[in-house]
């Protein structure tokens, strides 16, 4: 019997002996999994948190970026402004600077322009034909670009031409009007030249064009007129120029069918009469164009009167000087009045007739066949007084 009951209890002892290591493990594998679970929930959070902390970097860093590259854009566009106002500040300073080469010499505001196709001899020539000297005056080089910048759109190819030869010599005065003198110019005429300088602007100067050997002139007015805005100190109106490079090339034309003093004249006049009643109405144009060609007894075709119409609807948009205008338009037509002709030449001998440069020319310079030319009469006291007393006690 006691035997009987023992041995339900050693059972029962091994058994739950047996099971403790189960339960053990069991506890074990459950505490593992809770601390895995705990382990995956931790890294899950870190995981969480440096993926929340990456991803609040990569914003921070994409804002960042963002600023940077608005700021840099505004900065870039601010750059690019600039950039572009100095560029053409830079642009606007590079056509409008003018080389000078100064002489050593120099007391004298007059400025020599030399063609760049001309060689070291034909220059020396320009000089002692101008009767000075490189050491002393100021001298530009004119290139061809520089009669592109001014000719073309008005001038064909053809009077532009390929090289540049033409030369000029201005001196700034203080009265007379625009004074000019040519030489181996075949085709321009001085009074051709001195009246379109009127329509550039210019006023009151004496002015050679020149050149070694014969040329048409057309390009000689470039020279001219870099060498008066440099003696000057003033800048002309870049419309004005432009105006007068095609007044240059309208009376050209004109003087092709009808002679180079009727061109001169007839444009000369119109330009005076619109100018001087503030005609701008392309009709009242044209009224005075018919009124004036008629008095120079020309007939105009309609091409050629349309062709002054418009030349003078341009010019009449601009301020002028009329008096100084009519200065140089009457040396061009004769009208000075004979007692005002004796003044001028008694005031010549007594005190120089104003006509400086052009008095000092050396034609020998140039060779034996030189072509001159010239708007005044620059001969002076000698040759002219005596004749215009008689001609004015003889009313003529």
């Amino acid at each position: 019997m006691k035997m009987k009951k023992v041995l339900p209890i050693l059972m029962a002892a091994v058994l739950t002996t047996a099971s403790l290591p189960m339960m053990a493990n069991a506890s074990d594998a459950s505490s593992q999994t809770e601390s895995s679970t705990e382990s995956s929930e931790s890294t899950e959070d870190i995981s969480n948190s440096e993926k929340s902390s990456s991803s609040e970097s990569e914003t921070e860093n994409v804002t960042s970026d963002t600023q940077d590259k608005d700021t840099t854009g505004d900065n870039s566009e601010n750059t690019k402004d600039t950039t572009a106002d100095t560029t053409d500040a830079d642009a606007e300073d590079s056509t409008d600077k003018t080389d000078v080469i100064e002489g050593d010499q120099v007391d004298t505001d007059n400025v020599v322009t030399l063609g760049e196709n001309l060689t070291t001899e034909q220059r020396d020539a320009m000089y002692k034909y101008f009767g000075t000297s490189a050491d002393k005056v100021r001298t530009i080089i004119v290139t061809h670009s520089d009669e592109v910048k001014y000719m073309e759109g008005i001038a064909t190819a053809e009077q532009i031409g390929n090289t540049t030869n033409s030369c000029a010599y201005v001196e700034p005065t203080n009265s007379g009007g625009i004074k000019v003198k040519t030489a181996n110019l075949n085709f321009v005429t001085s009074a051709m030249i001195a009246s379109t300088l009127t329509t550039a602007g210019m006023e009151n100067c004496n002015v050679i064009a020149a050149c070694p050997f014969e040329v048409s002139g057309t390009g000689a007015l470039t020279g001219i007129i870099m060498a008066y805005e440099t003696a000057s100190g003033e800048k002309l109106d870049e419309g004005k120029k432009e105006a007068a490079m095609e007044e240059l090339i309208t009376t050209g034309d004109l003087a092709d069918s009808i002679g180079s003093e009727e061109a001169t004249q007839v444009v000369g006049e119109v330009k005076e009469e619109i100018l001087d009643k503030g005609l701008t109405d392309p009709d009242e144009i044209g009224d005075a164009v018919d009124k004036i060609a008629e008095k120079h007894d020309v007939t105009l075709t309609d091409d050629q009167k349309q062709q002054l119409v418009s030349l003078m609807e341009k010019i009449s948009q601009y301020d002028y000087d009329l008096d100084s205008i009519k200065d140089t338009l009457n040396n061009l037509s004769g009208k000075v009045g004979a007692l005002e002709g004796v003044w001028n030449s008694v005031k010549s001998f007594f005190v120089g007739s104003g006509d400086g440069i052009l008095n000092d020319t050396d034609d020998s310079a140039l060779g034996s066949d030189i072509i001159t030319d010239s708007n005044v009469d620059v001969s002076g006291f000698k040759d002219g007084l005596l004749t215009r007393i008689i001609n004015f006690f003889k009313g003529e």
